[in-house]
């Protein structure tokens, strides 16, 4: 029920996706009196036929908002549903289907139909990378919003020496400052139209200065983004670990800051079917927490399957001896892989750790894996 609910799910994403990227094309398409003259009646029809499908999505989540609010047992579902009308996502949602309403009860504002394009921002409901890009927009914003403020302050410091230095050889180009706006703004964006340029020797050589620091100034919000990009996705993946290491067995209901302590030195790695993780008789230097997939283990008993919250190797590491079995990987696997100088510096810090592991082991038969999650397969060479 669950698998075919996703399915669902992904195929109406990728149909919406699909619709919104063909109404920006068909919007753009419009423009051209050649293709509009003979393809008018199949533009008209795909307008009314995007129309229906985002005024069924738009009242349907309207509709449904309220049995999916954060809190269920919560009063007021009227305010809560003016309050989710009333969210970012929603306006532009009405914003993109208005203007097209408008029209059909014959009110033709045909320049608020540019609206439109705002369909182009309902990918960001469908797109984990948009709503990313959103998210860090928000969290930078004082950070943006102060270089934007030093850049429009040195836009106008620069256009402000630029017109008492060129103004008496080139009136028409820098007679005022606002003049002088524009040439300042494209020499710091380094965008350089060249309509514009200096001609006097002190003009030029201030010029050269005004483009040094923009290709500073100018780097700052590209900077910010990437920073803010990088601590998203770090965010999310912190998050996601901790969860995962959270569940496994062998850490299972430890103090939150403990397993936050694991999670930081945990590092992710995937490995195909059929790598060979771990070798019988090497020393032992990582411990391997299952992701997903499946790993054997074969020694001379046999083969034992360890599934996805499974682990081996701890019980090796902390008596620093070498691994007792070979471990293969049975299909794509990944892991969260604690090496050796971590492992032992955890145990060091936190005594409660090694008595977990310590506990773990005691009525476990086979040295180095922990636990499988789910049914273990014993099976013979």
């Amino acid at each position: 029920m669950g698998l075919s609910g996703n399915r669902a799910a992904g195929l109406f994403d990728g149909f919406m996706v699909g619709l919104i990227i063909l109404n920006v094309v068909a919007v753009s398409l419009e423009t051209v009196p050649d293709i509009t003259r003979q393809y008018r009646l199949e533009f008209i029809a795909f307008e009314t036929f995007s129309l229906l499908i985002f005024c069924m999505e738009y009242l349907l989540r309207v509709w449904v908002c309220v049995e999916y609010r954060p809190d269920p047992d919560e009063k007021g579902k009227g305010h809560f549903r003016l309050h989710f009308v009333t969210s970012p996502l929603m306006v532009i949602d009405f914003l993109a289907i208005a203007p097209s309403l408008l029209f059909v009860f014959g009110i033709d504002l045909r320049l608020l139909r540019i609206f439109r394009l705002l369909r182009l921002f309902k990918l960001m409901r469908y797109s984990p990378a948009l709503a990313s890009l959103g998210n860090v927009l928000y969290a930078e914003r004082r950070a943006l919003m102060a270089t934007l403020i030093i850049m429009l302050g040195l836009s106008s410091f620069a256009a402000t020496i630029m017109y008492y230095l060129e103004r008496n050889v080139q009136p028409e180009a820098f007679g005022t400052i606002p003049h002088a706006l524009w040439w300042a703004l494209a020499t710091l964006t380094t965008v350089g139209y060249g309509d514009i340029v200096p001609i006097t020797w002190a003009g030029r050589f201030f010029g050269g200065v005004v483009m040094i620091f923009g290709v500073g100034m100018y780097a700052l919000p590209i900077g910010i983004i990437a920073s803010g990009f990088a601590n998203e996705i770090h965010q999310r993946d912190f998050v996601i670990r901790w969860g995962l290491v959270a569940n496994v067995p062998l850490f299972n209901g430890l103090d939150a800051n403990l397993i936050r302590t694991i999670a930081k030195y945990l590092r992710s790695s995937v490995v195909e079917k059929g790598s060979l993780i771990a070798v019988k008789g090497h020393q032992a230097d990582k411990m391997y927490l299952i992701v997903s997939g499946e790993v054997a283990r074969k020694d001379r008993t046999g083969k034992i399957i360890l599934k996805e919250g499974g682990f081996f190797g701890a019980k090796s590491l902390m008596e620093k001896s070498n691994y007792s079995a070979s471990y293969m990987a049975e299909s794509k696997c990944h892991f969260f892989i604690l090496d050796a100088r971590e492992f032992h510096h955890l145990m060091d810090e936190n005594p409660a750790l090694r008595e977990r592991i310590e506990e773990a082991y005691t009525n476990i038969p086979h040295k180095d894996f922990g636990q499988a999650c789910g049914p273990e397969e014993i099976l013979s060479d």
